[in-house]
């Protein structure tokens, strides 16, 4: 080998290494920054009087069934979860993360979904609002038909019992997401006496916890007939 290819190669192997050490220092920081933002969303969440807690095993089971969460969550753990009371109503807050593994690469890609949970304290329809889309038909079935323009033309709407989901449409829920223009970026379900929200691909942190819990919390008094008289109270 001449001493140009000598020198080459020693650059080359120099770029390699210069490479591994940037990437390592780079998943350290970005893990130090992860973990410096929880600490920062339970000492908020602590200080508003509400519980943090990191891991909950089985947590996801309670609200499977609708996207971003699996249909058989199988004991799937929520992660730093939030837990407490928000303008009188019960809530949960935690993330749920995603794991697709690539065998070829032998690489883990995690992605990780907020959930915010409201409890209504009364027996609701199942019910999904979407932002209409595309492929919903497709990926979520066939929408219900409410009748009123506006509202069938933007939003995707599914229940299993669409008699009791049509009531509480028409109820005052339809005006509700007709007007307020947070219902084009959050989707609602009503699911076993909650009702719930999501944001795809988006960590819990201080600065992403409170909107949800308020559009939660507006959207309740707009359940017509299922609206509580009173808020329920924290168990």
């Amino acid at each position: 080998m001449s001493g140009a290819e000598a020198v080459l190669v020693l650059v080359w192997w120099s770029g390699v290494a210069a490479l591994v050490v940037w990437a390592v220092r780079r998943k350290a920081r970005k893990k130090r920054a992860e973990q410096e933002g929880y600490a920062r969303l339970q000492s908020f969440a602590e200080s508003r009087g509400w519980t943090y807690e990191e891991t909950v095993r089985g947590l996801v089971d309670a609200y499977e069934g609708a996207e971003p969460l699996p249909i058989k969550a199988g004991n799937a753990a929520g992660d730093n979860v939030v837990s407490g009371t928000y303008r009188g109503f019960a809530f949960r807050a935690f993330e749920y993360r995603y794991y697709d593994s690539d065998i070829d690469s032998e690489t883990t890609t995690v992605t990780v979904h907020s959930v915010w949970a409201l409890n209504v304290g009364v027996e609701v329809p199942d019910l999904r609002v979407y932002r209409d889309g595309w492929f919903d038909t497709l990926s979520r079935g066939r929408a219900m038909q409410v009748g009123i323009p506006q509202l069938d033309k933007d939003f995707h709407i599914v229940s299993r019992d669409e008699e009791q989901a049509r009531a509480v449409v028409l109820g005052g829920l339809a005006e509700f997401l007709t007007s307020d223009r947070r219902a084009l970026e959050l989707p609602l379900r009503l699911h076993d006496g909650q009702l719930m929200t999501w944001r795809e691909r988006t960590p819990l942190s201080t600065e992403t916890l409170d909107e949800p819990l308020e559009y939660l919390a507006d959207a309740v008094g707009h359940l017509g007939a299922l609206s509580p008289a009173q808020p329920p109270q924290a168990p």
